[in-house]
């Protein structure tokens, strides 16, 4: 801040931190005092002349020049006046300088930030490709709103933020979610993995009970704290670091192969949707069809190479159980039966039966069909006996020395006329009313067709009463089968039923059955709909449907009947992430039948598998395989093959 010394002056005394400076500096003689804080000169004298005597006497020192030549007035000032005027300093100058390029640019930022093209002057960089049609669709200025509240405002707007923060609300993140509310629950969308917190604190009871894994969980965290733009088109929005990862938990990984914990259950959390024992079908099953054990005979890979999806039934089972199948449909379901009824019995207790047919006028005997209860709980008289005598009652176990049960007998016996009449007069329209109050809702005649499968009303006509035998007991019920052996409905006169014939595997009728029943289940009838459903569903009921199709208790009491395997698009890993496609080993011969899956999935012999669907809870289960272990995957995971970074495997997205 000093300028250069002047060689013709004597003293180098400056002041840089003045904006003025003596006017008489370049002749070399500058006033001792120099010019005030306004650039005023206070036109000092050079000296105070000394009265000696009767004469005055110069007293200016040698450092000011010495004696002054003309000597003082004769009375008494100074011959010599200090008097000029100030110039402004070099410090002066520049700080003006400075302060009139600091104004220009105030002007010039102020008409750049109020154009039109102002956000693609402060645009960081070019979007990634996901959020480039932001700015193309809309321009810069709308664009930017997109993301940033600011994006669209006036300069004033941005500078009255100062003031007021709420000018720049809603928030990035919240201007995120306006796109990708779909993706993520808005509820969550700040949360840790966009999750409720209390899922990230360990339970009570686990071993890091005290220590929650997440320094924070309650931490609300933005969506650019991870997803960073303007990096370019080809930037991937996804990508993070595991630095990043490491930042919030206190379970520090500085390396998979060492720190990483074990896998415990993964990938298996649940027990598979069609019962399966994949140990009994290679030592047992296969060799009894003399058939090879192949990965690839019911498994297959998916469009894309990520998922294992599963073959359907006609693909991988319909060989050997279709026979089976079959046979269980040979005799038909009942729908409707006449049990026998010790009619005498009920009438000396005051019961009046009414018509009934001969051949079913005997001692109490026989069960009445598991649909033909289902229906009866929605007569309140029905419901009632249902309830005395128990869902599985047979007439059989009729006490006829207990008022109570005869009582809830002829109950059983009213209620079961009044649903015959009700289908013999009204047809269908009857089975849609009952299965509705089972229900609790409308159903569709989409709905009600598979439920009723064309069945003709008239065929109850006469039911009540019965008819005469004509033929043997073989013939009748061959004859009967034969008249449907395409499926359908058939009238059995030998055993006074109603019944169905199913045209094989995945029966419309029978499975939609079956789904009121797991319907019912949740509903008010749920005494009545679970034992039913369990009924139907025993492994060696008709159709066999229990063998392979298991049952699931799932939330709110619901219970879920699964007629499929996994699909890829039922695969809902929370917190990993995996595909097939990679790891599979394919054969150079024969790639689809190569894959090399016992390589991580060995099939576990001593595994009670199939003792885990005798239960409804689906996560309860044994494995029919041993379980994976970490170092099986760091053989190939390892940052110089494979990579070991946290994404590979892990979403931070969990639903």
């Amino acid at each position: 801040m000093r300028e250069p010394l002047q060689q013709s002056r004597d003293d180098a005394y400056e002041r840089p931190n003045q904006p003025w400076v003596c006017g008489l500096s370049a002749e070399g003689s500058p006033c001792p005092m120099g010019p005030g804080r306004r650039g005023r000169c206070p036109s000092a004298t050079a000296c105070h002349p000394v009265l000696e005597g009767d004469r005055w006497r110069c007293n200016r020192s040698a450092l000011r020049g010495g004696v002054c030549e003309e000597g003082p007035t004769p009375d008494g000032e100074c011959c010599h006046l200090y008097q000029c005027t100030p110039l402004r300093s070099l410090r002066s100058w520049r700080a003006r300088f400075v302060v009139g390029c600091a104004l220009a640019m105030l002007g010039a930022l102020c008409i750049a930030l109020s154009a039109n093209w102002r956000n693609k002057i402060l645009s960081p960089g070019p979007l990634a490709v996901q959020h480039a049609q932001l700015l193309e669709r809309n321009g810069e200025t709308v664009g930017c709103a997109g993301c940033h509240a600011a994006g669209d405002q006036s300069l004033g707007e941005w500078l009255w933020h100062v003031a007021d923060d709420r000018l720049a609300e809603p928030s990035q993140t919240e201007l995120c979610m306006e796109c990708h509310a779909k993706q993520i629950p808005r509820a969550w969308a700040t949360a840790a993995h966009n999750v409720d917190p209390a899922r990230l604190l360990p339970t009570e009871g686990s071993d890091d009970f005290a220590a929650p894994r997440r320094v924070d969980p309650h931490q609300a965290l933005a969506c650019a704290t991870c997803h960073r733009e303007h990096h370019g088109a080809e930037h991937d929005l996804t990508w993070m670091n595991d630095r990043a990862c490491q930042a919030c938990h206190r379970e520090q990984i500085d390396s998979f192969t060492t720190d990483h914990p074990e896998f415990v259950d993964w990938p298996v959390k649940r027990r598979t949707r069609i019962a399966f024992d994949h140990a009994a079908h290679e030592a047992k099953h296969f060799p009894k069809e003399k058939q090879t054990f192949d990965c690839a005979t019911c498994h297959q890979q998916g469009p894309e190479g990520d998922f294992q999806q599963t073959l359907g039934y006609n693909a991988a089972c319909a060989n050997c159980h279709d026979r089976d199948i079959g046979a269980s449909w040979e005799a038909g379901v009942a729908l409707f039966a006449l049990p026998m009824l010790d009619v005498q019995a009920l009438d000396e207790a005051g019961h009046r039966v009414g018509p009934w047919p001969e051949q079913a006028s005997d001692e109490f005997d026989g069960a009445l069909p598991p649909i033909t209860k289902l229906l009866l709980a929605s007569d309140p008289l029905g419901a009632k006996s249902l309830a005395k005598l128990g869902v599985n009652f047979d007439f059989f176990d009729i006490d006829v020395e207990d008022a109570e049960q005869m009582q809830a007998a002829a109950d059983a016996v009213e209620a079961t006329k009044s649903l015959y009449r009700g289908v013999l007069e009204n047809g269908h329209t009857e089975v849609r009313r009952r299965v509705e109050v089972l229900l609790g809702r409308e159903i569709s005649t989409e709905e009600l067709a598979p439920l009723v499968a064309h069945l003709p009303p008239e065929i109850l006509s006469g039911f009540l009463k019965g008819r005469g035998e004509t033929v043997s007991e073989g013939d009748a019920r061959s004859a009967a089968r034969q008249r449907v052996e395409g499926g359908g409905w058939f009238r059995d006169d030998l055993t006074l039923s109603i019944r169905y014939r199913a045209t094989g595997h995945a029966d419309r009728w029978a499975t939609a059955w079956i789904e009121v029943l797991a319907e019912a289940s949740s509903g008010p009838h749920a005494a009545i709909a679970r034992p039913l459903l369990k009924k139907i569903m025993k492994p060696t009921a008709a159709g066999l449907c229990g063998q392979c199709h298991s049952v699931d208790s799932v939330a709110d009491g619901e219970v879920e009947v699964h007629w499929l395997a996994k699909r890829a698009d039922e695969v809902r890993s929370e917190w990993t992430r995996f595909s097939h496609r990679p790891h599979l080993v394919q054969s150079p011969v024969s790639p689809a039948a190569g894959a090399d899956c016992r390589a991580c999935h060995a099939i576990d012999a001593e595994a009670q598998v199939m003792a885990s669907y005798l239960k409804d809870l689906p996560n309860d289960f044994q494995s029919g395989f041993t379980p994976m272990t970490r170092q099986d995957c760091a053989e190939c995971h390892t940052p110089q093959a494979a990579g070991d970074s946290c994404l590979q495997c892990h979403k931070y997205h969990v639903e």
